[in-house]
């Protein structure tokens, strides 16, 4: 598990960081839930295999790296992107399904992506040796200044177009 850290954290982060920016810029241009399902899914699977294939073949250019070990890189980036990149999205399928409000999904997926982003800093922080309040810092500081470009460009796009 140790040797797969920096596959797990990378694909991780980058699946909620990626997904949750399509959430947020899709809420700041102001889509419906139905249409940030539709981009988020869209999203994760195809930036998921992007992202395994990408470390799969960034992990076979290096010499010493054996195939399999390369194809084990390659399939940790893909399944870490796709559980965490899951996350935002599970507000958006929760409350269509079993809520009628679904002006809350978006400060759902807001609070739960915080609690993931920091578990995944807290997991690095303790698989790498590192502080922990850094490692927490940083991944929260990345997700969110993300969202917030991604969430003011859905705005800035719905007020010009």
């Amino acid at each position: 598990m140790k040797k797969y850290v920096s596959a797990i954290v990378y694909g991780g982060l980058d699946g909620i960081v990626t997904t949750f920016a399509v959430v947020a810029g899709s809420v700041g241009g102001n889509v419906s839930n139905i249409v940030i399902i539709i981009l988020g899914f869209s999203n994760l699977l195809a930036d998921g295999f992007s992202m395994g294939a990408g470390a799969y073949l960034s992990a076979t250019s290096d010499n010493n790296q054996s195939k399999s070990k390369a194809l084990a890189a390659g399939i940790a980036t893909f399944i870490s992107f796709n559980v965490f990149g899951l996350i935002p999205l599970g507000a958006y399928l929760i409350t269509n399904a079993f809520i009628h409000d679904k002006s809350i999904a978006f400060p759902i997926a807001f609070v739960i992506v915080g609690v993931s982003l920091a578990l995944l800093g807290w997991v690095k922080a303790n698989l790498s040796e590192q502080k922990v309040r850094t490692e927490i810092l940083r991944t929260l500081s990345v997700g969110y200044v993300a969202a917030i470009v991604a969430y003011g460009v859905g705005i800035l796009l719905n007020y010009y177009l």
